[in-house]
């Protein structure tokens, strides 16, 4: 799954999650691979979409709390959108939503 990155406003800059984040996917460290390269492009400020992500195990969710750490750590902010109810359950049950902030409606659209 190729990560689409497009930039809605200076400075926000918004990541298409497809298909599945698990473990065992080369997947997930090429989305940790597409956040550091945003940062190091200046790009602080993160929408990941997940409309189009079906599922995650707990390697998905250790890749958005990882990016979630790079994207503080540089002095940025990490949103999410789009996100289904089972993806929304998992996130609740790994506590990841408490780290993360959640929009319902999806970004740009």
């Amino acid at each position: 799954m190729p990560f689409e990155t497009r930039q809605i406003e200076p400075g926000i800059t918004v990541v298409t999650v497809v298909g599945k984040l698990v473990w065992g996917c080369r997947d997930l460290d090429l989305l940790e691979t597409t956040v550091t390269n945003l940062l190091n492009y200046g790009q602080r400020n993160i929408v990941f979409d997940l409309a189009a992500l079906d599922y995650a195990d707990s390697s998905g969710m250790a890749v958005l709390i990882a990016c979630l750490t790079q994207i503080k750590n540089s002095g940025g902010d990490l949103r999410l959108v789009g996100a289904k109810p089972r993806i929304q359950k998992l996130l609740r049950l790994a506590r990841v939503d408490d780290l993360l902030a959640t929009v319902a409606k999806s970004a740009g659209g």
